[in-house]
This record gives structure tokens, C-alpha cells and sequence, in this order.
């Protein structure tokens, strides 16, 4: 972090101060190639666990960069139970959230996070379909114009399992990625604290960007969010949290409904990963008309390839689905 004559004020562990979640596999590339980056992304939860009254900062991902409303259910729930057990490990401790590639959701997953013990996930503000006040029996539409992100959510599933839900500030988190917010972490602070109103008691300012946002694609992003922290906290002008410690002080006093099969980077839905749905860079003439074809050889090769693993392995295992969801343990030995 440096001071506004551009001179080293503090050297600061930004993720010990905000919830953050890394995808396994990279973080098994770093246990190799980068051990130190590691360690220092691991005593960041354990700070971040004295910081907010034992709550850690670290979320859990589902295991690979899996579109999870257009895997199997089989899938889903490997995804999913390989995500915690390499948190576990990594971490030494359950995890409280977990974080959707692309925030992409339906009803099955969030079931099987909540059969899982993930209390909470982060999706987008368009994602938020109904609310209601828990006590009350009339459903609101809501859009991401209009939705409150600065407070819980509780989703009641059909199986009688519920999960919390935290709606990012799209119009912040957008800002930060691709409108130069970066650039000034005192305004960055600012556009922060300003979007608390003062209508309630207990409020969430949260914003959902990639990691890849502080440095790579801005030079120094990383600097001006440990600034932004900095200022906040000195000028005491809001305490920062994590969603963890949020959740426990402030259950929520509002339930949602999602938008089934929605995330933050299609606004046609999931569709940019299985069809031609018009999302595109731009470019004249261009199409995705090859994503179909290949989604269904794809789902094909799955489908064809569990019946001859289910049919062979049934031979030498006891119960082959509960085999491959235990391998996990055999990758992280």
C-alpha cells in the first residue's frame, strides 16, 4: 500500500480483510509452483477468522470451472463434494459459502449445497427472481434495478433445506471491473460508503469482481483495494466484515427466489455455453453456432462413459458413484 506521495505506507494481506475464494486447481498449481503465494493465502483465512468473531474469509469453489445448471446431477455433486474436501485440506477447516463458476445456478444445486452444509452462496443482482419478508405471504418481482443487496437472503428449497443467498452491487462490482474504479482506492472507498442508505440498522455494501481485476487488468488494482481499506476503517466510516460474520449477526429477514438457470455473464441465462445466444465480442459476422454441436458430443461422451464405468466398476466396487465422489481423497494424498 502506498501514501498519496506514492511511498511504501504498509504492506497489508488483502485477503485477511475480505471474503475471497480460489479454484482448487489453482491452488493445487500454487502448492507446487508457488507454495509461498499459498501460504499466504491460508494465513489470510486465519486472520480473517481473529478479525470476524472466527469466521473465515476463504469460500470454497465448486472443483472445476463447471457450468453447474448443465451438469448431471451426478456431476454436480462431485463438483461440489470435491470443492469441500479440497478446502478442508487446504484450509483445515469446513467451509461456510461457496462460490458458483460464473454464479451459474439453478434450484437442484443449491440443493446440494445445502444437503452439503454450505450456508451461503454470492449471485448476481439479476439473479434475484421474488422476495418477500419472511413473515409475509406476498412475493415481490424483483430485478437488479430494484433488489436490496445490501441485505441476506434465506431460499427455502423443496426439500425443506434452506440456504442463504448474498446479492452482489452490480452497479460497484461492474465499475471495478471495466469503469477505471481502480484507479483511486480513496474513491473507491467512497462509491462504497455511499451506496449505504439510511433506512436500515444493519446494512452489506458487497461487491462479486475477478481476482484478475487488481493487477492484471489494472496495474497497482490490488494497491488501490488495500488504500480503499485502509481509508474505510482510519476514517471510520463502515466496518468491514466478511459474509460469514454478516450472516450470524444478521440472520435474514428476507427470503428470494432465483431466476432459474442464471449467472453473472450471460444475460441470456447459461446459454453462451451451450448455444448461439448472441453473446459475442463484438465482431461482424461472428457467430457460436458450434457450441450446440459440441455441448451434446460432450454431454454424449459423459453420458456414454459413466453407464461403461457404473457397469464395470459395480464388478470391483462396492458402490462406483460414491467411489469417484471419494477419489478425491486419492488426488489430494
Amino acid at each position: 500500500m502506498v501514501s498519496s506521495e506514492g511511498k511504501i505506507a504498509d504492506i497489508v494481506n488483502n485477503y485477511s480483510k475480505m471474503s475471497f475464494n480460489f479454484g482448487p486447481t489453482l491452488l493445487s498449481w500454487m502448492e507446487k509452483y508457488s507454495p509461498d503465494t499459498l501460504k499466504g493465502i491460508q494465513e489470510a483465512d486465519k486472520l480473517s477468522q481473529e478479525r470476524f468473531s472466527g469466521h473465515g474469509s476463504a469460500m470454497a469453489q465448486v472443483y472445476n470451472h463447471i457450468i453447474m445448471p448443465l451438469a448431471s446431477d451426478l456431476d454436480k455433486e462431485t463438483q461440489i463434494k470435491w470443492g469441500i474436501k479440497d478446502f478442508q485440506k487446504r484450509f483445515n477447516r469446513d467451509p461456510e459459502g461457496m462460490w458458483l463458476a460464473e454464479t451459474a445456478v439453478d434450484t437442484d444445486t443449491l440443493e446440494i449445497l445445502a444437503e452439503n452444509n454450505i450456508k451461503f452462496t454470492v449471485l448476481a443482482p439479476r439473479q434475484a427472481k421474488e422476495i418477500k419478508e419472511i413473515e409475509d405471504d406476498e412475493w415481490l418481482e424483483v430485478n437488479e434495478g430494484n433488489l436490496d443487496t445490501k441485505v441476506a437472503y434465506l431460499c427455502e428449497l423443496p426439500s425443506g433445506r434452506t440456504i442463504n443467498l448474498f446479492f452482489y452491487d452490480g452497479s460497484i462490482s461492474q465499475s471495478i471491473a471495466f469503469g477505471g474504479l481502480l484507479e483511486s482506492g480513496q474513491k473507491l472507498a467512497e462509491n462504497l460508503v455511499d451506496a449505504f442508505d439510511d433506512n436500515q440498522d444493519s446494512q452489506l455494501v458487497h461487491i462479486a469482481t475477478d481476482g484478475e481485476s487488481y493487477g492484471h487488468h489494472h496495474h497497482n488494482g490490488d494497491m488501490a483495494m488495500a488504500y480503499c481499506m485502509d481509508y474505510i476503517e482510519k476514517n471510520d466510516l463502515a466496518k468491514i466484515t466478511n459474509y460469514g460474520e454478516f450472516l450470524e449477526k444478521n440472520p435474514p429477514n428476507f427470503q428470494a427466489k432465483i431466476n432459474e438457470n442464471s449467472s453473472w455473464s450471460c444475460s441470456h441465462g447459461v446459454e453462451r455455453w451451450r448455444n448461439d445466444c448472441g453473446c459475442n465480442a463484438g465482431r461482424a459476422g461472428w457467430n457460436q453456432e458450434w457450441r450446440k454441436p459440441l455441448r451434446e458430443a460432450l454431454d454424449f461422451l459423459r453420458d456414454s462413459s459413466l453407464e461403461i464405468f457404473e457397469k464395470n466398476g459395480s464388478k470391483y466396487l462396492k458402490d462406483p458413484r460414491e467411489a469417484r465422489n471419494a477419489y478425491i481423497e486419492i488426488i489430494l494424498d
